[in-house]
């Protein structure tokens, strides 16, 4: 009796789960160089995602959970996401957007108006992780571990800029005077400053 061949036909399925977008806070596009996207929780078994032509970051096949996404990248602050229930998201269009924020070694286009700076303690120690505000304007962002930062304005509009001696500055609400507003622990510093428009402005904070 011949043996009869069988072959078995494995079928197999893929299913969207998650879709991150990774926005960067400067632009409103999406982030520039290297950026690994993972879900926090998953060291022993790492789910790598697959980037699509638009810069999506696509999980598939993910059992319905919660889950955190982690950021990191070369350019931006490290960032966790919201805790992200996958029952609650579109299934037809389950996309997650997290923004993330340059830090002081993003590449900057010429032109930009900037604060560059430092923060330090009393003793002159840098301080990592500290808050910088300026309120009037939106504009926030936090230190390095080397107690660096960087704030950056978008577009102004005439209405947000006072003209002098032929220079244009930001305008906050006392004058050309804005106010930076730096906080670290129970630690809270105000610093006035002029910022010109299109250009570096530097400084140095201990407290």
């Amino acid at each position: 009796m011949a043996q009869m061949d069988r072959t078995f036909l494995e079928h197999h399925s893929t299913k969207l789960s998650l879709a991150v977008f990774i926005l960067d806070d400067y632009t409103g596009k999406n982030a520039i160089g290297r950026v690994n996207v993972s879900l926090k929780g998953q060291e022993e078994k790492p789910v790598k995602p697959v980037k699509n032509p638009s810069s999506y970051y696509l999980f598939l096949n993910l059992p319905n959970n919660t889950y955190t996404v982690h950021v990191h990248s070369d350019n931006y602050f490290d960032k966790d996401s919201d805790i992200i229930n996958l029952a609650e998201l579109d299934p037809k269009n389950p996309v997650v957007n997290i923004t993330v924020k340059p830090t002081p070694s993003y590449p900057f286009p010429h032109g930009t108006t900037l604060i560059r700076g430092m923060v330090c303690d009393l003793t002159g120690n840098a301080v990592p992780d500290a808050r910088i505000d300026v309120r009037e304007k939106g504009v926030w962002n936090r230190t390095n571990e080397k107690g660096e930062f960087a704030l950056y304005f978008g577009s102004l509009t005439e209405d947000e800029i006072i003209k002098e001696d032929g220079k244009r500055f930001v305008k906050g609400n006392g004058g050309k005077i804005i106010r930076l507003e730096v906080k670290y622990k129970d630690v809270a510093i105000m610093r006035g400053l002029e910022i010109e428009e299109g250009k570096t402005t530097s400084v140095r904070i201990e407290g």
